[in-house]
């Protein structure tokens, strides 16, 4: 009896810590995914009836030397995760910042389940930003992180596309949430999903860095951090570590983390909010069911818009501009529509989460 009275009791705290946790970190996700995928393509001042409209979205306008209007990025202009975060607060209020917790919550709990299953350990992260490799052998780590990368595919495209979604989603009808975020096409056939361009290849790129070469450099230059700090520090070996090459492992996860990561992260969050259609077939079929979806108005299983005033998001997919093909054309189209810098935005999460990941 007491057996069963302290598992309820765990499960129930387990819940409780779980739901808190997402909470407090679902906000912040979200802002950095709107940070990253918001569509700033470089254009040229509009004038007249072409001006107006494109005001909904916040044009910003550059100056040319003389003074007159030359250049324009397309959408709103927001060029840090604080501002990013006030656009969000001002245009959908503060339910707004909590969009996507459902999908991150379900994605948590099954990593955890999986973790205390494969490796007798509580593991926990997000389908985004860095993943935490437990300790555990090579191959033990590696397959970890597969799963983790597999899992966080269809997850990370629904949570990437709730928070992205200009509507406010029902949080307790998830076939009603589900109709808006995947087409009829991903909904029929869910495995479709994985063979959105690119998506996968971006995802094991990241998982081959981290579960691999980042543990291989440590093993070569560290070896005393084999099993993360916690190991070296079980084992007594921790005071043998040199601090010279322990630097020179940091500054490579800092360097080589945040310029292969980066341009990973931004590009297979901008790919997971790219929707797969049926082949050959017309949008107008999805179209139609998302106007139906709306129709119900603010009650009963229909949904409305977030923000009335204007979109918080400028995103490609209602640019006109061709999808992304797969992970190189999506490097491409940004660094020539966006410019480079774009595939670094929130860079410094980046290098944060590969230092600790290769500490870890």
């Amino acid at each position: 009896m007491w057996a069963i009275f302290s598992l309820l009791l765990s499960v129930i705290v387990y819940i409780a810590a779980t739901t808190i946790g997402v909470g407090l970190i679902v906000p912040f996700v979200g802002i950095v995914v709107r940070f990253r995928v918001n569509y700033n393509p470089k254009g040229f001042a509009l004038g007249g009836a072409a001006q107006t409209a494109s005001s909904r979205l916040g044009d910003s306008i550059g100056l040319a030397p003389d003074g007159t209007e030359e250049a324009r990025v397309v959408g709103p202009r927001v060029t840090s995760l604080l501002g990013m975060l006030l656009r969000v607060r001002r245009l959908e209020g503060w339910r707004g910042l909590w969009k996507g917790f459902m999908p991150l919550y379900i994605y948590t709990g099954v990593n955890t389940v999986f973790s205390l299953l494969y490796l007798g350990a509580r593991m926990s992260s997000a389908p985004k930003g860095s993943y935490g490799i437990p300790r555990a052998s090579l191959f033990q780590s590696l397959v970890w992180g597969v799963f983790t990368s597999m899992t966080a595919i269809p997850f990370g495209i629904i949570a990437n596309r709730a928070i992205t979604t200009p509507h406010n989603l029902p949080t307790f009808s998830p076939r009603t949430s589900l109709r808006l975020l995947l087409t009829s096409y991903e909904r029929r056939r869910p495995w479709v999903l994985y063979l959105t361009p690119g998506l996968v290849s971006g995802q094991m790129l990241h998982v081959f860095f981290i579960a691999l070469i980042s543990r291989l450099v440590r093993l070569l230059l560290v070896p005393s951090l084999a099993d993360g700090i916690d190991g070296a520090e079980e084992d007594g070996t921790i005071a043998n570590i040199s601090s010279v090459r322990l630097s020179i492992f940091i500054l490579f996860q800092a360097l080589a983390g945040t310029a292969l990561l980066s341009p990973l992260e931004v590009m297979t969050e901008r790919l997971a909010i790219q929707r797969n259609y049926t082949p050959g077939a017309e949008f107008e079929e999805e179209d139609a069911e998302l106007a139906a979806a709306q129709a119900n108005g603010p009650t009963g299983s229909g949904v409305t818009y977030a923000a009335q005033e204007e979109d918080v998001l400028n995103l490609r997919s209602n640019s006109g501009e061709e999808p992304y093909k797969g992970l190189r054309h999506c490097l491409t189209r940004i660094v020539e529509e966006e410019g480079v810098t774009t595939l670094f935005r929130a860079w410094w999460l980046t290098m944060l989460g590969a230092v600790l990941s290769g500490l870890a």
